[in-house]
């Protein structure tokens, strides 16, 4: 994987050998602007192929899936809120887990323990059923001794989101964040509601991987919000910044 992603930063795009092995890839060939195209989507890796889903060492891998939401420009697309309002959907479809971690496309995990924190909150046997998503500080590399510029949001970060504790607690700043899927979509919780994580998730498994993936085109585009209460009662309408957000 790291020479994959080596030579693809060396040719500034992706290998045409590479792009040949995935068909979801080969869609992007037909189109030349981002803005406008059809929904695409690739499932990867899934326990339904366990052939093809195992690393090295014989063990499964985690489902990965590709996905490309429509893109028409006289619809809006509302951002990253859009972005994540078709993820939520497409993956309800293919694994359907009770947790969504967020990150923006530049930033990463510093912490392999920062899952298991996360599920702390969430799985409390006595506050866990009131708390809907659990974010993490952002941490900046090569910022000045000083932040002129304020790059790294100390005020946000160390003071007004600590602030919000009184209120309600803080808003989602947009990404480093975990989300309780059932939160996202609008589910209340009371203090009689107990999640048993120790359940199976329910898996739409009855077709292969092929059909789900015809199956999960239509909830990803871009007309599925139109006229639906999407972005007001259920999930993001704007996310560009933790003012905007839910």
């Amino acid at each position: 994987m790291k020479i994959r992603i080596e030579d693809a930063a060396t040719l500034g795009g992706v290998p045409k050998e590479t792009r040949s092995k995935h068909s979801g890839f080969s869609l992007w060939d037909s189109y030349t602007s981002r803005r406008d195209h059809d929904t695409m989507i690739q499932i990867l890796l899934h326990e339904k192929d366990p052939e093809n889903s195992k690393d090295v060492d014989g063990f499964n891998l985690p489902t990965l899936v590709y996905l490309a939401r429509e893109k028409r420009p006289q619809h809006r697309h509302n951002f990253k809120a859009g972005a994540m309002n078709a993820l939520i959907r497409v993956s309800s479809k293919i694994s359907n887990a009770k947790v969504i971690l967020n990150v923006d496309c530049d930033m990463y995990s510093n912490s392999s323990q920062s899952v298991k924190d996360a599920l702390c909150f969430f799985m409390d046997e006595d506050k866990g059923q009131e708390i809907a998503f659990v974010q993490f500080p952002q941490s900046f590399e090569n910022v000045t001794k000083n932040d002129l510029y304020g790059s790294a949001l100390k005020p946000v970060i160390e003071v007004e989101l600590h602030g919000a504790d009184g209120y309600g607690g803080p808003l989602y700043i947009g990404t480093c964040c975990f989300h309780r899927r059932d939160a996202l979509c609008g589910k209340k919780y009371n203090g009689r509601f107990m999640n048993d994580w120790k359940s199976e998730i329910e898996h739409v498994m009855e077709t292969n991987l092929q059909e789900l993936e015809e199956q999960s085109k239509a909830l990803a585009c871009c007309t599925y919000e139109e006229n639906t209460l999407w972005g007001k009662e259920v999930d993001n309408i704007l996310s560009i910044s933790y003012n905007t957000s839910y």
